[in-house]
């Protein structure tokens, strides 16, 4: 199976930076990828022809009707971006033709161009907050480069909140006059101050949000007063304030006209202040925020000039020092303003976007002369302020690298700085300078991008050349503290794109994302719940077609169950924080419904679900969505207050991860290599039940595209295109050797949503098979002739420093020293193991590793990166995966050495002597009755992962078996096809 190719195979790669030359030096800031601090959404392909709203002509100014289209054309700036659009689209230099041509490209792959405009983009930071109506949502983008993250503009957030809680106070009912008493304008604006901040809270903790932006620069301008930090004190009065009385008129005015964008200045400079504010307690709280981006300078005529000079801000600055303020678009003309403050102030950084190529060529290279007068390259952000059209991302990259180069070589040559000095200035502010800030981690996902420039690992957080000016920072977002029950926040986690693709070599430390699980007693509080409907409404307010809630629990059989309510019923739930309750009988129950031994009819647990994995329902006709959910158990006192139940399969994976962030600063990225078949169901004679399963057709190979295959064709791309609705962006998919026989390799997030999107990703598949009359299974072994169905886990150890040198080997050690115990959660019928033997790439007979070996159960695929073939689909993956993190971390806490060394062959076929050699002794079990005594056995895993889950867990597994076994073998692989 062929590896990926390169992100970026045209990138130079720099050998020794202390003896590069100046040709490293031209082409780096040529190759080297860009993080866009600062852009804007794509146009819908209906809206992207041009329009007399958005005009195309506005790609290189800001001004707006007759002063663009009647004088634009005679700008400097205007006429480059032509030549250059005309080099572009290979037709002649007129603005006409250049239409013309992107017309007939946009109408023939509006995507490829928009492919094409992003080349050497690695990170969007995307402030969505333009003409929302008309754009693709900031996911959409994720198809185009590795990561989009999204900023948000403070101003419409205030505005849908007043809106939403101006109709639920009454003030909107008809025949009511906006002439209430300013009595009542109190008590509404102190509780929309606590909502405001509580969104702004929740939108910190999602992880597609990397900041924050204010435009209060055209609103009101920048000389933003700080009356109002002190309005909400305790035992301060608001009545003879000059903020209620300011925001009293604006909101009668708002509430008269149906319109409720803010232009106060009272209540504009409250916005600032309140979210400055909550960043400033998120560094006290979690030790670290979100940058807060500002509009300055360049604009269209809504601006006050003067006022958008950044100057203006340095009181806000000092007021807030631990607070990130980002000073957008070079603040022209107040260049040289902004970079003072840049320079001054810690907490300050300039970005030179817009500019390019709003400017001449003159125009450009000087403010970038101005901003690197005084301020220090590590203080300095680029971004594009693409928008619109995806021209403006290609022509403000091209002028901004042509400046640069030029700036930067002409320094080198008259003495002022090094080669070096200029290639470590060049790609911080291309990239280092944003991954730092905006705390992207991109250096972990991409280390060769660390290699390129001539540093090593160990610089992976420094920017700069005197190693940044801030602390490195680390964060795992995998919660090792006490979280709130009722419903987590949503956590983070963007999909990983192709370069992340967990199937292939390419590296598997992308950033790891937080779990914020319900945990601990008592703190259902009023302000949690207020905070899970937000979430849930925001999301009712995308997805308005929603009518009920699948809310989902794996059992122990790895059987996806289900009850469904309305929205109406779950967002009471949601409200009170009374969940549904479940039988405690489910970790015995089989996937028939009959109980295991041991099974008992008394106790139940609560479903609490988990809103960061609410998700629409896709390939069904249901107006639905799914929620996963936490195992809780009310406690002894107060049936409101919640504990985790020690039976949750979730709880005990993530309880994993949270020990090993806490104990030893280790995160863990995984994803699944899920394969599955498509057959034909034959029903017998009432259509009640499965009668056989049928090969879909035979003429099929690996990776090919027979006559056959191509049937399957559209369905295997639905598919695909429904979980990218998902936000689940399958890298690469093909076919593989088994008739019928599908691989979608899914992207690598932290334990806990890996599992999530897996078993969604099965549950969209089975969809839409259903939906052609197919059914979609995971048996290990539906044919004798060739090979059967795996789930390879793929499993990266990831920290900062030395963590890999440190970790590495006793974490594998664990791993294997368990690995036969392990096996009774990853193979967990005993057709598991008909699929698993020497010689056909599934993992082998003997416990060892190997790198690139696929005939060892742990293949080495780069440091750190390990897969797990000894897997398939059948099973509770949750329990799987915290076996596997359970088995590294006791090998970490007992510093175990790894006597295994890497086997570089089959290890049945090189002999006892060869084998002894390389520490392969141990073979692993080739029955279930095997890995089961090897579970009930060791102690170890069973301690870590609690003694009543695992008897519970032999117990199902073991009566399964008993069950299976009177059937006959035709029976018995119906009944399991039909299951799974």
């Amino acid at each position: 199976m062929a590896p990926m190719p390169e992100l970026y195979p045209t990138l130079h790669r720099v050998r020794e930076l202390e003896t590069a030359g100046i040709q490293d030096l031209q082409q780096i800031i040529q190759t080297f990828p860009i993080i866009d601090n600062h852009a804007h959404n794509m146009l819908t392909e209906e809206n992207s022809y041009g329009s007399a709203e958005y005009p195309f002509e506005c790609i290189t100014s800001e001004a707006q009707g007759h002063a663009l289209t009647d004088h634009v054309h005679t700008s400097l700036a205007h006429m480059r971006a032509m030549k250059d659009l005309a080099a572009f689209y290979q037709c002649p230099e007129t603005l006409q033709d250049v239409k013309a041509c992107r017309y007939e490209w946009v109408r023939r792959d509006y995507a490829g161009l928009i492919k094409r405009c992003f080349e050497g983009t690695h990170a969007i930071m995307m402030d969505d907050g333009l003409s929302p109506e008309i754009i693709h949502p900031f996911t959409w983008h994720r198809q185009f480069v590795p990561t989009v993250s999204r900023i948000v503009r403070i101003e419409a957030v205030a505005s849908e909140l007043l809106e939403s809680l101006a109709h639920a106070a009454g003030f909107m009912r008809v025949g009511l006059d906006a002439d209430w008493d300013i009595s009542q304008t109190e008590s509404f604006l102190v509780r929309f101050n606590t909502v405001f901040r509580n969104q702004i809270r929740t939108l910190a903790n999602d992880p597609n949000v990397r900041g924050f932006k204010s435009v209060i620069c055209y609103r009101t301008g920048l000389d933003i007063g700080l009356e109002s930090r002190s309005n909400f004190r305790p035992h301060q009065s608001l009545t003879d304030s000059v903020l209620l009385q300011s925001f009293h008129h604006f909101l009668q005015r708002a509430v008269r006209d149906s319109n409720y964008r803010i232009a106060q200045k009272e209540v504009n400079d409250f916005l600032v202040v309140a979210v400055c504010d909550v960043l400033e307690k998120l560094v006290d709280t979690d030790g670290e925020n979100l940058p807060f981006q500002f509009h300055t300078g360049l604009g269209d005529t809504d601006i006050n000039l003067i006022k958008a000079n950044p100057a203006y801000m340095q009181p806000l600055i000092e007021a807030f020092p631990q607070v990130d303020f980002v000073i957008l678009h070079s603040s022209y003309p107040y260049t040289r303003e902004a970079g003072y403050l840049a320079a001054n102030f810690s907490n300050a950084w300039l970005d030179i976007g817009e500019v390019f190529p709003m400017l001449s060529r003159d125009g450009e290279e000087s403010v970038l002369r101005q901003a690197l007068e005084l301020t220090p390259s590590s203080k300095i952000l680029w971004s594009t302020d693409g928008h619109f059209y995806p021209e403006t991302y290609w022509l403000a990259n091209k002028h901004f690298r042509e400046a640069l180069e030029k700036l930067l070589t002409s320094y080198v040559a008259a003495g002022d700085i090094s080669v070096s000095q200029a290639i470590d200035i060049a790609v911080d502010i291309m990239f280092w300078n944003s991954n730092s800030l905006y705390k992207l981690d991109e250096e972990r996902k991409f280390p060769e991008l660390l290699r390129a420039c001539g540093r090593e690992a160990g610089d992976s957080m420094r920017t700069l050349i005197n190693g940044g000016s801030k602390a490195p920072s680390f964060r795992s977002n995998a919660s090792t503290a006490v979280a709130t029950p009722g419903l987590p926040s949503a956590r983070p986690g963007p999909s990983a794109s192709a370069a992340t693709l967990t199937a292939t070599n390419q590296n598997l430390a992308v950033r790891s994302t937080s779990i914020s699980a319900p945990s601990g007693p008592g703190q259902n509080t009023t302000a949690v719940l207020a905070q899970n409907l937000t979430l849930f409404d925001a999301f009712l307010q995308t997805n308005p077609g929603v009518k009920y809630i699948w809310v989902q629990y794996l059992d122990y059989t790895g059987t996806l169950r289900n009850r469904m309510v309305t929205i109406q019923q779950f967002r009471k739930q949601l409200a009170t924080g009374k969940y549904l309750g479940c039988t405690s009988a489910i970790s015995r129950l089989m996937q028939d419904d009959h109980g295991a031994t041991g099974v008992s009819a008394t106790g139940q647990f609560i479903l609490a679900p988990d809103l960061s994995t609410l998700s629409l329902n896709k390939g069904i006709a249901s107006p639905s969505a799914t929620v996963q959910t936490w195992w809780m158990l009310e406690t002894e006192h107060s049936p409101n207050n919640l504990d985790h139940w020690d039976r949750c399969p979730r709880w005990l994976l993530q309880s994993q991860c949270d020990a090993l962030k806490s104990e030893f600063n280790i995160t863990i990225l995984m994803g699944f290599e899920l394969e599955i078949i498509f057959m034909r169901p034959i029903y017998n004679d009432e259509k009640s039940d499965f009668a056989d399963f049928t090969p879909l057709h035979m003429v099929h190979s690996w990776a090919n595209m027979t006559f056959q295959q191509l049937d399957m064709l559209p369905m295997i791309e639905e598919i695909v295109e429904l979980l990218a609705e998902l936000d689940i962006h399958v890298p690469q998919f093909h076919s593989e050797a088994a008739p019928g026989q599908w691989e979608f390799p899914l992207p690598a997030f932290e334990p806990l949503k890996a599992v999530d999107v897996l078993f969604k990703t099965k549950d969209v598949i089975r969809n839409v098979a259903k939906r052609h009359g197919l059914k979609a299974t995971c048996y290990p072994r539906p044919f004798a002739f060739t090979c059967g169905s795996a789930n390879h886990a793929h499993f990266s150890v990831n920290g900062p420093g030395d963590t890999l040198d440190k970790y590495e080997a006793p974490f594998l050690a664990g791993v294997l020293d368990h690995l036969p115990a392990i096996m009774a959660f990853t193979l967990p019928i005993e057709e598991s193991y008909e699929r698993v033997a020497a010689g056909i790439w599934a993992g082998g007979q003997y416990v060892c590793w190997g790198s690139q070996n696929k005939e060892v159960p742990l293949r080495k695929c780069e440091p750190g990166h390990y897969e797990l073939k000894t897997i398939d689909g059948i099973g509770n993956t949750y329990l799987s995966m915290a076996a596997l993190l359970a088995a590294g971390l006791h090998g970490l806490r007992q510093d175990l050495k790894l006597e295994y060394k890497d086997c570089m062959g089959d290890p049945t076929g090189i002999g006892e002597e060869e084998r002894e050699k390389l520490g392969i002794s141990v073979k692993l079990p080739d029955s279930l009755d095997k890995s089961l005594k090897a579970l009930d056995r060791d102690k170890v895993l069973r301690r870590g992962l609690g003694y009543a889950a695992v008897d519970d867990y032999v117990a199902v597994t073991e009566s399964l078996m008993q069950k299976l076994r009177g059937f006959g073998e035709e029976k018995r692989r119906v009944w399991l096809m039909a299951r799974y």
